[in-house]
C-alpha cells in the first residue's frame, strides 16, 4: 500500500473529491478508514455526500495541515482529539478545525446498548436480556472512575506543569487470578503516587493541592466523566474486552479495529451532534 508524505496524505483528498461534498480529515492511518465512513454514514444522515476521509496521521499534523490549508469552494472539516488538554479547558480554535469534546473519538463508542450488543456477538450463548443483567453496566463502569479519573487528573497536572507522562493501557492494572483478569486498585495508586512526586519535584504542595482541588470540582466521580476523560482507546475498549472475556469461552481477542467497527454500528451517534453540526453547518 503506498504511504504519503503529510502535505501529500492532504492533496490526495483531491482525488477522492468526486465522492464527498466535504474533504474531512482526522488522525490516525489508512486502516482507519473503514472506521470513519462507518461513523460518517450513521451521522451524517443529510443530503452531504461523505464516502471517504483523509488521516494524516499525528494530531500535530492534521492542526499543522488546518494551519496551511488554503480557503477554497470545497468544504473541509479536520477532526482532532481532546486529548489531555480537555481536562484543565485547553482550548484551540481554527477555522475548519474540530476539537471532540471527548478525549478520543473511541470515547464515544462506550454506552450501555453498544457495550451489550458487542458482548452479545461475541457470546453466542446467552440472550441480550441476559447479558445486560450480568454487565450491570452502571456498577461496573462505577467501579472504575474514582480511581481512573483521579489517574487521569494526574496525568493532567503533570502536563499542565511541564512534566511528562506515559499513557500506558489499562491491562497494566488487571491482573490475572484463578483465570479471569481483576482490576488492581494497588497498581493505579502506585502510578498516581509516582506522578504525584514527579509533579512536587516542579511545583510546590499548595499549588499541587490547588489545581489537584479545581480540577475535581469540575470532574466529579461519574461515569459522564469516565467516559468523557480517561481515554476511550487506552482503558475504556481494553476494559471492555476484559469483561467480554467472561462472557466467551475462547480467550482470543479481536483487535481495535475489529472492536471498533462493532462498536460504531450501535453507539448512541447523538452524543456526536455537534460533530454533526459543524459539518454540516460548513
Amino acid at each position: 500500500m503506498l504511504e504519503y508524505a503529510d502535505d501529500p496524505k492532504r492533496l490526495v483528498s483531491t482525488f477522492l473529491a468526486y465522492r464527498n461534498d466535504v474533504d474531512i480529515y482526522t488522525e490516525d492511518e489508512n486502516k482507519d478508514k473503514e472506521f470513519y465512513k462507518a461513523l460518517f454514514s450513521r451521522l451524517i444522515t443529510s443530503k452531504i455526500k461523505i464516502n471517504d476521509v483523509t488521516p494524516l496521521g499525528s494530531k500535530e499534523n492534521v492542526i499543522t495541515q488546518c494551519k496551511i490549508s488554503s480557503p477554497g469552494k470545497r468544504k473541509k472539516v479536520f477532526i482532532v482529539d481532546g486529548d489531555i488538554a480537555l481536562i484543565n479547558g485547553e482550548g484551540l480554535e481554527l477555522e475548519n478545525l474540530f476539537v471532540l469534546e471527548r478525549y478520543c473519538i473511541e470515547n464515544f463508542l462506550i454506552d450501555k446498548s453498544s457495550t451489550c450488543n458487542f458482548v452479545y456477538l461475541n457470546c453466542g450463548t446467552k440472550s441480550k436480556e441476559e447479558i445486560e443483567n450480568e454487565i450491570d453496566y452502571e456498577f461496573w463502569l462505577k467501579s472504575y472512575c474514582n480511581i481512573l479519573i483521579d489517574l487521569f487528573l494526574h496525568f493532567s497536572l503533570i502536563n499542565q506543569v511541564g512534566g511528562k507522562f506515559t499513557l500506558y493501557n489499562a491491562n497494566k492494572y488487571h491482573t490475572l487470578k484463578k483465570g479471569d483478569y481483576e482490576f488492581d486498585y494497588k497498581l493505579v495508586e502506585h502510578d498516581i503516587s509516582n506522578i504525584r512526586k514527579e509533579i512536587l519535584l516542579i511545583v510546590d504542595l499548595e499549588y499541587y493541592e490547588q489545581q489537584l482541588r479545581l480540577l475535581k470540582k469540575k470532574w466529579s466521580n461519574s461515569i459522564e466523566s469516565l467516559l468523557t476523560i480517561v481515554s476511550g482507546k487506552d482503558y475504556l475498549i481494553p476494559i471492555l474486552l476484559i469483561k467480554m472475556q467472561k462472557f466467551k469461552a475462547s480467550k482470543a481477542m479481536p483487535s481495535l479495529e475489529e472492536v471498533k467497527i462493532n462498536l460504531v454500528n450501535h453507539f448512541d451517534i447523538s452524543n456526536l451532534q455537534s460533530l454533526k453540526e459543524f459539518i454540516e453547518a460548513k
